[in-house]
């Protein structure tokens, strides 16, 4: 390894190949990084040609990325079912008009959803009318 004199000391010739190096190595942590953050958004597991109708009550809602999520109890035929509903992130719906207190814990609202292909009782939210009548849409 040459070393050679400069005015603040001796530099290392190959300190140029290590840094390009390095840089390649975050370049490729960060391609790697954006790749699997767009597989997480593929709402994929929701049917979105089914709209379910969903009455009851919210039991939590939680204004927080990734996703606002809402707890919720429907009211069925077959009697109290708990819900969880996905939403976008609190950017998304905050552009189409949701807020952190739009919605509060004990609130009785309709939802429209795409549920889960697995029957699970989980969803993505399309549409709420809070009480009210201000309709809150999270898909168009």
């Amino acid at each position: 390894m040459e070393r050679r004199s400069t005015p603040f000391g001796i530099r290392n010739r190959n300190r140029g190949l290590k840094m390009k190096k390095i840089w390649l190595a975050g370049a490729l942590a960060a391609a790697a990084m954006s790749a699997s953050g767009d597989a997480h958004h593929a709402f994929n597991m929701y049917d979105n040609s089914v709209y379910t109708k969903l009455v009851g009550t919210v039991k939590s809602y939680t204004w927080r990325n990734p996703h606002v999520m809402i707890e919720f109890v429907a009211q069925t035929k077959s009697g109290p079912q708990d819900w969880t509903i996905e939403c976008s992130s609190p950017n998304i719906i905050g552009r189409r008009g949701w807020t952190p207190t739009s919605i509060k814990v004990g609130d009785k609202l309709p939802f429209t959803v795409h549920p889960m292909k697995n029957g699970k009782m989980y969803a993505l939210a399309v549409a709420t009318t809070l009480p009210n009548g201000t309709v809150l849409k999270d898909k168009e």
